[in-house]
């Protein structure tokens, strides 16, 4: 089976990995079809940020199931499944539940394991997997778009957090035009409510494709952020600011750009240190800002964001343009070090979101 195995930082191969001949009981083995790249996955690769060596990446992927273990009951040979890549103690043989997962609210498990990340994930042709995370798709077609499932289910995490405070003629700010900034706005904007969304990215090709989703494109630079001044002219001007992109500048300017009784989503996870100032704290006090963290995904809970990321995909809102690369695996180490180059500002090139195929 070949697979792209992370060997140590910044280094990516190709290997061919040995299967077991079995499939454990509790399990079914699945043929990759697709596989995204998260914005996670790259700092992992090259910024020293892999929980272990070597690593086969990839937690976003769409397959077809090839094998089924003696005690899965619920999937059959052919099935087109994804999996919510959060392995919680629940579902581990050798952990005892914890209160979370007691409650079904697996995504905030305390022991919890993870493909592609502390264990290895769907970067290959051929993957192992507990029948508990797997997801059945209904519909066998376009099923590069239904790879896209687990970034949107995490969308939809950010909504259902969002449901008390959305009204009509809100003012939105979401940053980032990134995935999960693209699916937000246009969930949002498909919700009948009239409320204007913006939408803040330093990159235009990003912009455009969420123009029809959303009231106004802000485009900022490094350079035009200060002279413009853009954080005093967009100063506690918003109901509800999202972060997405995981900067720490703009983890802080959300504090600044939420209104007094405003609502701050944090959903990007943090690419370095982050140090409040004392009035930033105060502003928070004084603003009296409700701050919430989103961490992944419901999934087999009362409110399953995976249900509605199928319904919502199967109506596809322009989600298929968003996928600007495809690589097969012999060519995925360079596709992951080309976003990676884009990303620190050496090589220019438009990428939005980047799938690899594996069959």
């Amino acid at each position: 089976m070949i697979a792209l195995s992370l060997l140590q930082n910044n280094k990516l191969k190709l290997i061919n990995k040995k299967l077991s001949k079995k499939v454990l009981a509790n399990q079914c083995r699945i043929e990759i079809l697709y596989s995204g790249i998260c914005a996670s996955d790259i700092p992992r690769a090259f910024e020293s940020m892999a929980y272990r060596y070597p690593l086969i990446m990839g937690h976003e992927f769409i397959g077809r199931v090839i094998t089924v273990g003696v005690k899965c009951k619920n999937f059959e040979k052919g099935d087109i499944v994804s999996a919510f890549p959060l392995i919680p103690c629940s579902a581990q043989n050798t952990k005892k539940s914890c209160v979370y997962c007691d409650e079904k609210k697996y995504n905030l498990c305390d022991n919890y394991d993870y493909y592609g990340s502390r264990r290895d994930g769907s970067f290959c042709e051929v993957m192992d997997v507990n029948e508990w995370n797997l997801f059945k798709l209904k519909k066998k077609h376009n099923l590069k778009l239904y790879s896209l499932i687990e970034p949107t289910a995490v969308s939809f995490n950010i909504i259902e957090n969002l449901k008390k405070n959305l009204g009509n003629k809100l003012d939105i700010l979401i940053l980032g035009a990134g995935y999960i900034g693209q699916i937000v706005s246009r969930i949002l904007s498909s919700q009948g409510k009239k409320n204007n969304i913006y939408i803040l990215d330093r990159n235009k090709f990003k912009l455009d494709f969420v123009k029809k989703y959303s009231f106004k494109q802000i485009l900022v630079s490094k350079k035009n952020f200060k002279k413009e001044n853009l954080v005093s002219q967009l100063k506690s001007k918003f109901d509800i600011v999202i972060e997405s992109t995981g900067k720490d500048t703009n983890f802080l300017n959300a504090l600044n750009f939420a209104k007094k009784d405003g609502t701050v989503i944090y959903s990007g996870n943090i690419d370095k240190k982050l140090i409040f100032s004392k009035n930033q704290v105060s502003d928070i006090l004084r603003k009296q800002l409700t701050i919430k963290g989103i961490w992944n995904s419901s999934f087999k809970s009362k409110i399953d964001n995976w249900k509605k990321s199928e319904k919502f995909i199967s109506n596809n809102y322009g989600m298929d343009q968003l996928i600007t690369h495809v690589s097969e695996l012999d060519g995925a180490a360079d596709l992951l070090k080309n976003i990676y180059l884009k990303k620190k500002g050496k090589i220019k090139n438009n990428y939005l979101k980047g799938l690899i195929k594996s069959f």
